[in-house]
């Protein structure tokens, strides 16, 4: 099941994350295959593109992940991940400073703005 999708804002990528635990980067001018796969130990459906750094992805596990996690989509691997208490719902860059806001479900509820400079 496809929990969450986000568009890059170059049109041609696209993030999709699911209910096994993947989090898939397609291409759309290459049919078939993702260009990217990468997972965390919940389900994905939290999912944000950085305005910053145009090949960085941001995606958030649910209850039993509990991190967000930052992707280089460019060279297919981990950039970073920041543990929670709680399962990551929501995700989203700020458009004017290198911040994101998170929205944060079972167990605290809340929101949470990281700066990521």
């Amino acid at each position: 099941e496809v929990c969450g999708l986000k568009w890059h804002k170059n049109g041609v990528l696209l993030a999709s994350g699911g209910n096994d635990n993947q989090l898939l980067v397609w291409d759309v001018r290459k049919h078939g295959q993702p260009v990217c796969r990468f997972s965390h130990k919940a389900a994905v459906k939290a999912l944000a593109w950085s305005p910053h750094h145009s090949s960085t992805l941001a995606s958030g596990g649910g209850t039993t992940d509990r991190c967000i996690k930052f992707w280089d989509t460019n060279n297919a691997r981990l950039i970073d991940s920041i543990t929670t208490n709680s399962q990551i719902c929501s995700l989203l860059y700020s458009p004017l400073e290198n911040e994101l806001v998170a929205g944060y479900g079972f167990s605290e509820n809340i929101v949470a703005v990281w700066d990521l400079k």
